[in-house]
Parts: C-alpha cells; structure tokens; sequence
C-alpha cells in the first residue's frame, strides 16, 4: 500500500509542475530557437552594368536579388512599366562585387521613364503600319486588257510595271480583297488616310472604296492620252493624282502625274477668256494638224486666226481676258504661261 501511494503522489507531483509551466517555457524546451534566414546580402552582387534590363533582372533574380528601375533622369520607373531590349543598364547601386544587406538593386538605365514610352509607342504605330502594309499587299489584284482565260492576274501594281501591259493602250482593274472597288469594300486605316487626302484636296469620295482602286489603278498605269484628257471636274482627278504620288512616287509614269496636278487645260470649242478660259499662253500637244483657232472681239471681230495644216511642235497661242476663244481639231490646249 505505501508503494502504491508513493507511486501516485509522485505521478500527481509531476503532472502539477507540467500544468504549472507556462507556454514560453514549453515552448522553449520544446521547440529549439529558428535561427535567421540566409540573406542575399552574404552574395556578391553580379555585374549587370552594358546588359539589356531584362537580362540584367534575370541574372539579379538567379542570384536572389531584386531589380528597380532607375531612369538616366535619376527618377525611378512606376512599377506598372516594363522595359523591352531597347532598355539598357549602365549603373548600378549597390556597385558590382559587394554584399549588401538588402536584396534590393537599384538599376539606372539609359533613358528616361518619358523617352521610353515615346519609343515604345513609336514601335507600335510602326508594327501597326508593317502590318497594314503587309494585309496591304494580299489586298489587291490587277488585269488589264479585254478579258480572257489566259489573262494574267498582277498582285501588285509594280508588276505591272514590268509586264506589256504596261506600255499597251488598254484599261487596267482592280480588285480589293476579291471585289470591285465599287462595291463598298471596308477600308483599312491607311486606306482611309488615302480617302481623307482626296477629300482634302476636293476630290470625289462618295464611294471611299472607289476612290482607293481609282488611285491604284493611277500607280498601276495610266493611259497614253492621260495627260490630254480634259474632264468636267478636274479638281476630282487632280485630287486621285497627287494621293497616287503619296501611294507610288516611284512610278514610271510619276511625272505625268505631276503635271496632272499643276497643269490648266481647255479642249476645242468657243470660250470667253477670263471666264471659260484663263489668260496666258496656251499650248497644243506636238504634232496637230488641221487645227484652225481664232480671237475674237468681244463683239465678234476676228483678231487674229490661223488654219494649220501640221504643226510638229505644236501650235502657241496667247490670248487676253475679254476676247473670245475658238479652235477645233487642234484637241487639248495646255496654259504655259
């Protein structure tokens, strides 16, 4: 019995001072002390300085290090910015070699937060037109010439240029994406910026689309007697030839495009000068023949006429506001002064 009640109050004595311990104490004779976490500060930091940033973070990252941006203008980047290849480090701080006590690297790049996002958004209007250009050149088809099974299809207006029907008298037309131009196509952004020109410069653009084949076709080729042709409007064709110098100022036929814009031209018939027809000098193409002009008196009298039967260079005529005008046979008058 006495061992036995020993044995109890021993038991009892011991559970007394375990509930009587307090939880640090259990806790420190438990569980050991954690010791402190190895620190990126015991690393060298590596060199990065002539690394893209990007590189540069990576191999910071590898080394348990974290990079900030600090712009040439010592001015740190907002965290939302991401640099790109074009971003590079040439400082650092902490410098190369030591072992600092943060994990944070500090690195100055060679621009600035502003310079950057200029750039950046310069590279993006430039992928946006590479890509435009590039829709642009499977956008559309040529043939020229009366329709046939063999008739070739151009895929783009400089091959065109290469080709017999450049130099041959017949039309030229275009497609835009497989369809006419009149029938309404949607218009790319440059296209538009095609439209907007014309319209600028007065020119038609009741069916944008339209106006877009009209000023391919211009870089494709133009007629033989382009420059003679006298229209009703010549705002409207003066208008699709300068946009088609934007579009092709490489084309062959480049400079009869350019006088389309400047010249003033008058065809055959009875004109009243400074209403109908401008004064100044006027000029026939080379090689009329069987033309007969004549200046007349407001009144009606004969100032001065000629029949010329064939003029190799051309016939010359200067007329003066008030007179009346009148030709036939001598085609289209072009002012040269």
């Amino acid at each position: 019995m006495k061992l036995r009640h020993t044995i109890f109050i021993t038991a009892a004595l011991t559970l007394g001072l375990s509930a009587c311990a307090s939880p640090a104490s259990v806790q420190s004779v438990e569980t050991p002390t954690a010791s402190a976490s190895s620190s990126p500060a015991q690393k060298p930091v590596p060199n990065v300085v002539g690394k893209t940033y990007l590189a540069a973070r990576t191999t910071l990252n590898n080394d348990e290090y974290f990079a900030r941006v600090v712009g040439s203008d010592g001015k740190e980047w907002t965290t939302n910015i991401i640099p790109d290849d074009s971003v590079m480090a040439v400082a650092m701080k902490p410098i190369a070699g030591e072992t600092p006590d943060t994990d944070t690297i500090y690195i100055t790049v060679n621009m600035t937060e502003a310079e950057f996002k200029v750039a950046r958004e310069a590279k993006r209007k430039a992928a946006d037109i590479a890509e435009q250009e590039a829709a642009i050149a499977k956008r559309y088809t040529y043939t020229c010439g009366m329709y046939s099974s063999k008739q070739p299809i151009y895929k783009s207006y400089k091959e065109i240029w290469t080709s017999g029907d450049y130099s041959s008298g017949g039309d030229c037309y275009v497609k835009i994406d497989g369809k006419d131009s009149y029938s309404k196509v949607p218009l790319l952004p440059s296209e538009q910026k095609i439209v907007d020109f014309v319209a600028s410069k007065g020119g038609d653009v009741s069916v944008p689309s339209a106006t877009v084949g009209n000023v391919m076709l211009l870089c494709a080729k133009v007629k033989p007697d382009y420059a003679d042709q006298v229209v009703a409007r010549p705002e409207w064709r003066k208008s699709e030839a300068a946009a088609a110098l934007t579009v092709c100022p490489d084309a062959p036929h480049a400079a009869i495009l350019q006088h389309e814009i400047t010249a003033v031209k008058v065809s055959d018939g009875t004109k009243i000068v400074g209403q109908t027809m401008e004064p100044g000098t006027w000029k026939t193409k080379a090689g009329v023949k069987d033309c007969y002009w004549s200046r007349n008196t407001g009144g009606g009298d004969i100032i001065d006429n000629n029949f010329v039967s064939f003029a190799p260079d051309g016939v010359t005529v200067t007329v003066f506001a008030g007179e009346g005008f009148e030709s036939s046979r001598c085609g289209t008058w072009t002012k040269i002064g």
